[in-house]
C-alpha cells in the first residue's frame, strides 16, 4: 500500500471511528431513556451516587442570572455563538451558565448545579451581523425540566447550594481535555467537539430528551458510516488498481 493511500486510510479511519462511537452511544442513551422511567425525587435523593434521571418544575435556590444576549432574568441559560459557512451556520462557541436551582416534584427537591451542563428545549435567536447567529435558551422558575446527569452528595459546602446535602451536577466539568478523553475514551469526538457532558437539562420532557439523543446520534452515526463506506471505496479502488 502507497503512502498516500495508507495516509488517507489513517486520516478517514481517526475521524469516522470517534464520530461512529460517539453517535452510537448519543443513540444508545435515547434507547436507554425510552426504556426507563424517570425516578421521583424522593428516590433520587435517597440513591447512591451516580447516574440518575427525573424530572420536576425549576424554583430559585442560589439566586438568579442575567441571560447573555437577552439581558433577561433567569435561573440559568445556555448560549451559543454561530457564524455562516459554506454549508450553513456551525457553532464557534458555547456554554452554560447560571446559578444552582432546585427541581421539585410532588415527593421532595433537589439542587442542580447547571455548570458544564448541555442545555435542550425552545431556543430565541438574535443575528446582530449578517453572518452571525446568537441563541440562547433560558431556565426559568415554574419551566418543566427534564435531568440526566450524576447525583453527588456534598461533602464540603459550595457556593450557591445553600444547606443541600445533596445535588445533581456534571463531574467531567473542570477537567482538561485530555483528563475528559482518559474518563470517557469512547466519547474522544465530543471531548474534542465540545460537546461531551455528562450533565444534560432539557426544557421539556422525557420524550423531547429523547429526541435530542436521538438526532444527535442520529446525524454522528450517519457521518460516521458516510466516513465508513469511504474507507471501504478507498480500499477497494485501491486493490482494483494493484
Amino acid at each position: 500500500m502507497s503512502v498516500m493511500i495508507l495516509l488517507v486510510v489513517v486520516v478517514v479511519a481517526a475521524v469516522d471511528i470517534p464520530l461512529l462511537l460517539f453517535g452510537a452511544t448519543q443513540l444508545y442513551t435515547a434507547v436507554y431513556l425510552s426504556r426507563s422511567d424517570p425516578l421521583d425525587i424522593q428516590t433520587v435523593r435517597n440513591k447512591n451516587e451516580g447516574v440518575v434521571e427525573f424530572t420536576g418544575t425549576a424554583a430559585e435556590l442560589g439566586g438568579t442570572v442575567e441571560g447573555k444576549y437577552s439581558g433577561e432574568t433567569c435561573l440559568a441559560y445556555g448560549w451559543e455563538r454561530q457564524e455562516k459557512g459554506k454549508n450553513g451556520y456551525h457553532t464557534v462557541a458555547g456554554g452554560t451558565d447560571g446559578k444552582p436551582f432546585l427541581v421539585r416534584d410532588e415527593t421532595g427537591e433537589i439542587a442542580v448545579d447547571p455548570t458544564g451542563a448541555s442545555t435542550y428545549g425552545n431556543a430565541e435567536e438574535w443575528s446582530p451581523e449578517s453572518n452571525e447567529k446568537q441563541v440562547e435558551r433560558c431556565i426559568n422558575v415554574g419551566d418543566e425540566l427534564h435531568i440526566y446527569g450524576h447525583k453527588q452528595d456534598i461533602i464540603e459546602r459550595q457556593d450557591g447550594l445553600g444547606t443541600e446535602s445533596t445535588y445533581v451536577g456534571s463531574i467531567i466539568h473542570g477537567m482538561s481535555r485530555l483528563e475528559q478523553i482518559r474518563s470517557r475514551p469512547h466519547l474522544i469526538a465530543g471531548h474534542l467537539l465540545g460537546f461531551s457532558s455528562d450533565l444534560h437539562i432539557t426544557l421539556g420532557s422525557e420524550s423531547d430528551a429523547i429526541k435530542n439523543f436521538g438526532f444527535l446520534g442520529a446525524v454522528l452515526t450517519l457521518f460516521g458510516v458516510t466516513g465508513l463506506m469511504a474507507l471501504i471505496f478507498i480500499l477497494w479502488v485501491f486493490v482494483l488498481s494493484a
